[in-house]
């Protein structure tokens, strides 16, 4: 059975989804990273549709309680405050989620298939990323030179627009370590009510895993942000109360640059050698969807 088929197979609902895992030279696997971007983002945007469905649900309601909590919510609620923050605090929301998380499961076929080939498997995670990126960056990227061009602080917008382009990419490769160690099956709300009985594995893991994406995308864009909000900090003569100068916000942006760098490709190489370790259990785990 051909990959392509299998996956429809897992998109027709709970019975085709105890397909087994078919032999490994049966799958299709894409050769360059750009044709893995590609049949990525064929993925995403098939039924059910769930990475485009949580960047939009995701940015909508960071929108609304951005715009529509009173003030002291919002100081509680928001780390960075300001129409430049807004985009930056919009990339952080819309990508925290689980496409972030569980690389694994939702991809069980092609992902067992290269657990034994680092390559192949370093490609099909880069490529998850790259597409959740690319539904969130190019976007707030946007919206900050939106704001730039209305407040005519353009050239701040510009940099703050690099800033959404290049910290996300550190977050992803470090929160993919989740779904590498703990992996869990896609399945239908009413399958899991159905086997509510297994309430460890089929309810509580699954909840706790479907929330840790909320809180550790944005704590990890934090840990991007830090050193620049320090850089921020200590060339201003008023602290991060002041407005910064085009170089000194610059400065920052190249220290979040080079952290984001290194946690994205430091972070991969850490998930990979999780992966290889752990590649029995992940086989046997991704060949048994009623696993949950």
């Amino acid at each position: 059975m051909r990959i392509s088929e299998n996956v429809e197979a897992w998109h027709a609902g709970p019975v085709t989804n105890s397909v087994p895992l078919p032999p490994v030279g049966e799958v299709e696997l894409p050769g360059t990273l750009l044709s893995a971007v590609r049949a990525e983002f064929r993925r995403a945007f098939h039924s059910p549709y769930e990475t485009p469905i949580v960047v939009v649900v995701n940015g909508l309601l960071m929108t609304v309680l951005w715009f529509g909590l009173p003030v002291g919510l919002q100081d509680a609620l928001f780390t960075l405050h300001g129409e430049l923050a807004f985009p930056m605090v919009l990339a952080s929301w819309m990508i925290s989620d689980v496409p972030a998380t569980n690389v694994v499961g939702p991809d069980r076929f092609r992902v067992a298939s290269v657990l034994d080939d680092p390559q192949h498997l370093r490609r099909l995670l880069y490529a998850k990323n790259l597409v959740l990126w690319a539904l969130v960056a190019p976007f707030c990227a946007a919206v900050a030179i939106g704001i730039g061009a209305s407040s005519h602080r353009l050239s701040t917008c510009l940099l703050t627009a690099l800033w959404i382009v290049i910290a996300p990419m550190g977050a992803l490769g470090v929160s993919a370590w989740v779904g590498i160690r703990f992996p869990y099956h896609p399945r239908p709300l009413r399958w899991r009510w159905e086997n509510r009985h297994r309430w460890r594995t089929v309810i509580v893991r699954w909840l706790t895993l479907a929330l840790v994406p909320y809180a550790l995308v944005p704590a990890l864009t934090v840990v991007i942000l830090s050193p620049s909000l320090l850089v921020w900090n200590l060339g201003n003569d008023h602290g991060l109360n002041g407005r910064l100068a085009d170089g000194e916000f610059a400065a920052g942006l190249v220290v979040s640059a080079a952290l984001s760098a290194a946690m994205f490709f430091g972070g991969h190489r850490v998930g990979l050698a999780m992966a290889r370790r752990r590649a029995e259990s992940l086989r046997a785990y991704l060949a048994d969807p009623e696993r949950g």
